[in-house]
């Protein structure tokens, strides 16, 4: 099967590629459940003891807002401060096929124009022949947030996470608070900001290949060593687009991660190069470069 370029190009009569510069374009023959696929990842397998009495997610998972302070550009930098029950864990933006991604609404929020939430270097977890993603100590979420005007914001939303231990737990969170355009510094904030994933401007190469269910794609980054276990981790901004976990192999400078993309529903798989965000993680950091070539 060839390798998807650029200029147009009909790969099978079943299925149209069409080729718009780094655009490639899939029309998939299924919806893929990603969501229940996850929770069934998890759940093959995993025994049921007596944590099933846990009844309330505040059981073992805590969240605070650390209100933090007003930038000189105007954008405000908080913090969500998640505590967990020793045991448990929760998971990163990209949580792996055993993990449950979160989602965050803060739709209810006043003089805020926009939030991003700045996640600290996660850990893996290897359950099987899947893997999750996330922590499983307390840490500082910093959200920078883009007020409308100068005056204070009224933060107001709701996380959907996944907190597990021998049990999944869904939980729904509220967060309220009113941050105030203060020029005091949070140094806990400061420090989960230091704690992100590296971004580098190093070479990296996608090869984007049709399946039989949508699009593979591998990646070739020259990036330094991690650690001794290293996950690549790819993601794009479309929300229907599901990635599965990658196969990772590290020669020399160079790590090479193997996934398949699939589409949520009926639309089109559409992913611009520029567009992947490709997460090296190790036991000892993590990095990531933003785009790849073809």
């Amino acid at each position: 099967i060839p390798e998807i370029r650029t200029g147009k190009a009909v790969i099978s009569p079943r299925r149209r590629f069409g080729i718009d510069g780094r655009m490639a374009r899939i029309y998939p023959r299924f919806a893929f459940a990603a969501l229940t696929a996850a929770l069934l990842a998890f759940g093959a397998g995993v025994p049921r003891p007596a944590t099933a009495q846990i009844t309330n997610v505040s059981q073992v998972m805590e969240l605070e807002v650390l209100p933090g302070w007003r930038r000189a550009d105007g954008v405000h930098v908080a913090g969500l401060r998640i505590t967990l029950k020793p045991g448990w864990k929760t998971y990163w933006r990209a949580a792996g096929a055993a993990g449950i991604s979160p989602q965050m609404n803060w739709r209810g929020s006043d003089n805020m124009h926009s939030v991003t939430p700045m996640w600290p270097t996660p850990q893996v977890f290897r359950q099987g022949g899947s893997l999750s993603i996330g922590f499983d100590r307390d840490f500082i979420l910093p959200l920078l947030i883009a007020p409308r005007d100068a005056g204070p914001i009224r933060l107001n939303g709701v996380l959907d996470v996944g907190v597990c231990a021998d049990i999944c737990l869904p939980a729904r969170l509220s967060v309220a608070a009113v941050l105030e355009p203060s020029s005091s510094v949070d140094r806990r904030i400061e420090a989960a900001l230091a704690d992100r994933p590296r971004r580098l401007r190093a070479a990296a190469r996608c090869q984007l290949r049709p399946t039989a269910d949508g699009m593979s794609v591998t990646g070739q980054i020259d990036v330094p060593r991690q650690g001794t276990s290293e996950t690549v981790v790819f993601e794009v901004p479309d929300p229907t687009i599901w990635v599965t976990d990658a196969d990772t192999v590290r020669q020399g400078d160079r790590i090479t991660g193997v996934a398949d993309m699939l589409v949520m529903g009926e639309g089109e798989l559409s992913v611009d190069r520029s567009d992947i965000l490709i997460t090296v993680i190790g036991d000892r950091g993590a990095v990531e470069v933003m785009g790849c070539t073809g």
